[in-house]
C-alpha cells in the first residue's frame, strides 16, 4: 500500500455575498461545501473588502477547516490621477494574508482603497498603496481581468513581464504566485499559455484557482440574475454575463 498522502485542493479565489451583486455565495454555505469536499482550507477574496473575514473565521472553525483571509484589489496606476479622468484602466489582483500581519495590512489596504482611491463606485489602490501594506501578504497574479492576463491577451508580453517585475518588487521574490484558471473562455486559455511561460522562465510556482462566484454549477442562472440587478438590465438583454458556468 502506498504511504503517499492524497493530494488536497483548497479554493483560494472566492467571492461571497460581500462582493455586492456579484458574489452569490453565503459564507457558511461555502465553508460547509468545502468541508463536504474534504478541502482543508477555504479562502475569501471579495472585491475590495474584508467584510466577511469574521464570518469566514467562525464558519471555518465550525467546519474544522482553515480560513484564508484575502481580497481582490482594484489596481490602478495612480489613485490621485484618476480623479481627474472619466476613463482609466482598472485591473483585479488577488491578495492573501500569510499571517496576522498580512491580515492587518489587508484591512488597512481595503480602508485606503475607500479613503484614498474611491472612484466610480470602487475602492481603487495603486502600486504605492500596495507597497505600503505589503508585509505578510501573498499576491496571486489574478483572473482574466488582471493586468497580467490583459497584457497577455493583448499580445504585449514585454508589458506583462514588467507587471510581474513590479509585483515581485512589491511583495518579494517568494510571495508572488502565477494564477491559472480553466473556465472554458478562449482568452483565458491564451493568457494561461503566457502565464505558464513566464513562470517557467522565472522558476516561479503556479497556482490553480476557480474564481468562485456561486456554490454549485446549477446556481449559474441565479448568479446571472444577480448580475442583471447590478447592471439594471434583464436576463433577456443582460449588460453583463459570465460566458460559461465554470465559476
Amino acid at each position: 500500500m502506498s504511504t503517499t498522502p492524497a493530494r488536497q485542493a483548497a479554493h483560494l479565489h472566492v467571492h461571497s455575498e460581500y462582493s455586492l451583486l456579484d458574489g452569490h455565495c453565503k459564507i457558511d454555505a461555502l465553508a460547509a461545501r468545502a468541508a463536504e469536499l474534504g478541502m482543508p482550507a477555504l479562502g475569501l477574496t471579495d472585491h475590495g473588502v474584508m467584510n466577511g473575514s469574521v464570518e469566514l473565521f467562525k464558519a471555518c472553525r465550525e467546519q474544522g477547516i482553515k480560513p484564508i483571509m484575502g481580497l481582490e484589489a482594484y489596481l490602478v496606476d495612480d489613485v490621485e490621477s484618476i480623479r481627474q479622468k472619466t476613463r482609466w484602466e482598472r485591473n483585479h489582483l488577488t491578495l492573501l494574508a500569510a499571517n496576522e500581519t498580512g491580515f492587518r495590512n489587508l484591512v488597512k489596504l481595503s480602508t485606503a482603497g475607500f479613503l484614498e482611491g474611491f472612484a466610480r463606485g470602487k475602492a481603487n489602490v495603486d502600486p504605492g498603496i500596495l507597497e505600503r501594506y505589503s508585509e505578510g501578504v501573498i499576491a496571486l497574479t489574478g483572473c482574466l481581468a488582471s493586468r497580467l492576463c490583459r497584457r497577455l491577451v493583448e499580445d504585449r508580453p514585454g508589458d506583462a513581464r514588467a507587471h510581474v517585475d513590479d509585483l515581485i518588487g512589491i511583495y518579494g521574490d517568494e510571495n508572488v504566485y502565477f494564477e491559472l484558471q480553466v473556465n472554458g473562455i478562449a482568452e483565458q486559455d491564451k493568457a494561461n499559455e503566457g502565464i505558464a511561460r513566464i513562470a517557467r522562465e522565472l522558476g516561479k510556482p503556479l497556482v490553480g484557482t476557480a474564481d468562485v462566484h456561486y456554490l454549485r454549477r446549477e446556481d449559474y442562472h441565479n448568479h446571472a440574475a444577480l448580475l442583471c440587478v447590478q447592471t439594471k438590465s434583464t436576463l433577456k438583454e443582460p449588460k453583463l454575463s459570465f460566458d460559461t458556468n465554470e465559476f
